[in-house]
């Protein structure tokens, strides 16, 4: 029984490219095919169907190889790339398989066609499978990581989705940053354990109504030192450790636990900070009522450059200005 196949070829020449649909048929394939031999028709056919496989021309009046690879990377697409090709040296070809070609064929060679797109689409599925226990594990690992901080927000009832507002917030910043979304990922991971470090801390002493003494905010203050020594021997692809214990400092060195200054600083500890600062000042604590929004802003804007970072503060300030102010009725 002939298996069915979407294919899109990326080839000037039509008779090369029935050349292919014949290999096909006779290795019992039943090809669906489209042929496209500039950018602008690849991106278009890629974004109007799902294809099994993409066999290519090396060079084109138009195109060549390395750019339609380019479209597929740009468009976040996985599938088996193949050039077929006249004539392709064997430094070319090197170069076109660490650009992500799957394979190179002689157009004078076509036997290895069907053997080739059978091997790709097995190793394709394999990534796929690969790509989806990936996810499973990521979304168990933040399925956790809420638990943490939901189980961190029963100790402190005044600090109730201060974890998960704080994430939130860096995920958003993250984005309008240009950052990837595994990085974007990672900002949210870090949000929710930033302050898990509290656990270590009395809940007497996190509830505590009215002003805390000086050793008071001292034992507090370990905090992050004690995330830090939670979250350091995870083995996680995002800074979760270093945002436990640093999330703190400023640009200045007046922050804790040490004293960091600008570029000591990572940009996620940089972001957290923000976004900290942000719901902090916002919520009702025990120890002082939330802050109004135009002291959250205010206190931005004095702290721009000086202890808060300037990209972050401007981003912060665009989000705060989407947020419609709640107006309580005397």
């Amino acid at each position: 029984m002939e298996k069915l196949l979407h294919v899109l070829i990326v080839d000037d020449s039509e008779n090369d490219a029935l050349l292919l649909v014949y290999e096909l048929k006779r290795g019992g394939f039943a090809p669906i095919v489209e042929r496209v031999e500039t950018a602008e028709a690849m991106e278009a056919a890629l974004s109007s169907k799902k294809w099994d496989v993409v066999l290519c021309d090396y060079h084109m009046p138009r195109f060549s190889a390395f750019e339609a690879l380019e479209i597929l990377k740009k468009q976040g697409i996985d599938i088996p790339f193949i050039i077929v090709s006249g004539a392709v040296g064997e430094e070319t070809a090197v170069a076109a398989m660490k650009a992500g070609a799957h394979d190179y064929i002689m157009k004078d060679n076509l036997t290895r066609l069907v053997a080739a797109i059978e091997r790709e689409l097995e190793e394709a599925k394999i990534r796929r499978k690969q790509r989806e226990t990936e996810l499973q594990l990521e979304q168990s690992f933040f399925d956790l990581a809420e638990t943490v901080a939901r189980a961190m927000d029963s100790r402190d009832p005044y600090t109730a989705g201060h974890a998960r507002k704080v994430a939130e917030y860096a995920q958003k910043i993250g984005e309008k940053m240009g950052f990837n979304k595994d990085r974007v990922s990672g900002l949210y991971a870090c949000g929710l354990l930033h302050d898990i470090g509290k656990i270590s801390i009395p809940e007497s002493l996190l509830c505590k109504p009215g002003a805390l003494i000086e050793e008071e905010w001292a034992l507090i203050k370990t905090h992050a030192l004690h995330g830090y020594q939670i979250l350091k021997d995870c083995n996680l692809p995002w800074p979760v450790a270093d945002v436990a214990l640093h999330h703190h400092e400023n640009l200045d060195g007046s922050g804790y636990p040490d004293g960091l200054k600008d570029s000591e600083i990572s940009i996620e500890n940089r972001i957290i900070r923000v976004c900290d600062v942000v719901e902090a000042m916002g919520s009702h604590r025990p120890y002082r009522p939330a802050r109004s929004r135009q002291e959250v802003i205010d206190e931005l804007k004095n702290g721009k450059g000086v202890k808060y970072d300037p990209e972050v503060v401007d981003i912060m300030l665009e989000m705060l200005e989407e947020i419609t102010p709640v107006v309580v009725e005397k």
